[in-house]
């Protein structure tokens, strides 16, 4: 009985290095609230309150996206996980998003709804790590086009 516990030991450790190799090297992680008057939102009415939770998981990271709105609330979970593929959303607007790195401080991703592209987003951290530049442009669930959604993120 007492060899199982520090094999149990060795198996949890060996699954918790990888996550913590990824929150060292991943400079998105962490709490970014929407900066409003920094931002040039051209998508819909601008949020009364936009915050993004961003945590590692394999394969890149996870973020829970919670905005808060003059009529609703909503609460949504995508997967950066940046192996090509398409993955489903979570939550309030279901749809399939697939992440691309560019490089350290930069992603390239692309919504799919119904087998379509509708959006294309460009995500850039600041060099110093304090703030996220997101740039959409394309097609709501509800078919308005819209180009030049900026929308500025600071780390909380």
């Amino acid at each position: 009985m007492s060899r199982k516990v520090p094999i149990m030991l060795i198996i949890l450790a060996a699954f918790g290095v990888p996550a913590g190799l990824i929150a060292q090297d991943e400079p998105f992680l962490g709490t970014w609230e929407l900066n409003l008057a920094a931002s040039s939102i051209t998508r819909g009415a601008p949020p009364r309150i936009e915050t993004i939770v961003n945590i590692a998981e394999p394969g890149g990271f996870r973020s829970m996206l919670a905005v808060v709105g003059e009529k609703s609330t909503s609460v949504e979970i995508h997967h950066y996980n940046f192996d090509g593929s398409f993955h489903q959303t979570e939550g309030s607007d279901p749809r399939e998003l697939s992440f691309k790195r560019v490089d350290q401080n930069t992603i390239e991703q692309d919504t799919r709804r119904s087998g379509t592209i509708t959006v294309h987003r460009h995500i850039e951290l600041s060099r110093d790590g304090k703030t996220i530049t997101l740039t959409a442009n394309g097609m709501t669930g509800g078919g308005q086009k819209y180009t030049n959604d900026i929308r500025v993120y600071e780390k909380k």
